[in-house]
């Protein structure tokens, strides 16, 4: 069977282009989802440590 000749209607591009397309939005996506972690990390560890400073200043 031969190939098919890729659909080129409105803004759809060849499949390989879909999925580029699809696998750099991931990226990007996982890219913002690592950020998010390491934000939320940094807060949990500032909170702790306010914490633990107000507790020392209440005990002096």
């Amino acid at each position: 069977m031969a190939a098919t000749p890729p659909i080129t209607s409105g803004s759809a591009g060849s499949p390989e282009q879909n999925l580029d397309k699809m696998i750099k939005h991931q990226e990007r996506m996982f890219g913002l989802e690592i950020t998010k972690e390491i934000a939320k990390s940094q807060h949990d560890m500032l909170m702790s440590t306010a914490k633990t400073l107000g507790q020392s200043a209440e005990k002096a």
